[in-house]
């Protein structure tokens, strides 16, 4: 099969770039089973072995100027955000179109449509979807990179401005528990990051390629008490893959990536003097050291590996190249 992954920004990322690693771990995936795989992305950007680029330059990021530079033989493009209508006007290639936010109230997708979750899937009115993959080479556990787990530190990894990932209260929480919580994310907001140092905790700031790897496999757990309907949450599986079991709220996907065997899903606190919550959290946190870091790298081996997404994607392609709705 011949792929077309568009996404028009430069790869790899320089920064956090969610969506863009998902491209190309979703490439590397697609070219192991031996498919024709070619990301457009903006000029200059560097794919992984085997992978063809096709530039695009930076004011021609439209898909409505895809048609015309479409390769020869691509049996599908793959989006990841809603194209422009001007691309469904041509007879260019089938499409798939990945969601990787929360839409608007009555937001109308195009037809052949895929979500990340079964929850965030029915939250749209729609039943395909997708768990996003990560290659897990890139992440390994705390023994494997020389490297013993903290005791008793969970850590919080999102951006630190974002109010639904809820920084405030994974500090509360940690806070209640008597547990020195590390951050990492972001430097922003000033406030919460005194709060943090002012509490013991620890402020790590951004973090990427082994920095992030060694936060991820050293922590006694990932504090995920997101606000919002997440729509997938990536850090989970790199946690998961790093050996260090999810204590999340019950949001969105959250208690369909997390398992009683990798970790704990709970209601989140009233307010931040709902003690019966928050001693519930603190117990959470507690218990879920004692799992297997081993088995919790395997179960995600098994669940969230970019090769498992990219077979889920070729089922879909095929249904989408045959016309068959989604």
């Amino acid at each position: 099969m011949k792929i077309l992954l568009f996404h028009p920004a430069p790869l790899p990322p320089k920064d956090y770039g969610g969506v863009e690693r998902v491209v190309l771990w979703l490439a590397e995936g697609l070219r192991d089973f031996g498919h024709e795989v070619t990301v457009a992305a903006l000029e200059g950007s560097r794919l992984p072995r085997g992978v063809e680029l096709l530039g695009i330059p930076a004011n021609e990021r439209s898909a409505a100027a895809l048609p015309k530079r479409l390769p020869r033989g691509i049996d599908v493009v793959h989006f990841q955000a809603p194209p422009e209508r001007e691309y469904f006007e041509t007879d260019a290639a089938p499409a798939v179109t990945t969601i990787h936010g929360n839409g608007k109230p009555g937001e109308v997708f195009p037809e052949h449509t895929v979500f990340l979750s079964r929850d965030h899937a029915e939250r749209h009115g729609r039943k395909t979807f997708v768990y996003n993959g990560v290659n897990p080479g890139e992440f390994a556990l705390a023994a494997d990179l020389g490297s013993k787990k903290r005791q008793s530190a969970p850590l919080f990894l999102s951006k630190t401005t974002l109010k639904t990932k809820n920084l405030r209260g994974a500090m509360t929480i940690a806070e209640h528990a008597g547990l020195r919580l590390a951050v990492a994310g972001g430097n922003r907001p000033l406030g919460l990051r005194l709060r943090s140092l002012l509490s013991g905790g620890k402020w790590i700031g951004p973090v990427a390629g082994r920095e992030k790897s060694l936060a991820l496999a050293e922590a006694s757990a990932l504090l995920f008490p997101v606000l919002w309907h997440e729509p997938f949450g990536l850090v989970m599986i790199e946690a998961l893959l790093s050996g260090t079991p999810v204590v999340g709220s019950r949001k969105g996907s959250i208690p369909e990536i997390v398992g009683a065997t990798s970790g704990m899903v709970l209601d989140l606190p009233r307010d931040e003097d709902d003690e019966n919550a928050l001693d519930r959290w603190a117990e959470a946190l507690r218990t879920v050291e004692k799992l297997d870091p081993v088995l919790l790298r395997k179960d995600a081996q098994q669940r969230f590996s970019h090769h498992r997404m990219a077979e889920s994607y070729l089922e879909v392609y095929k249904r989408v190249i045959r016309g068959d709705p989604l």
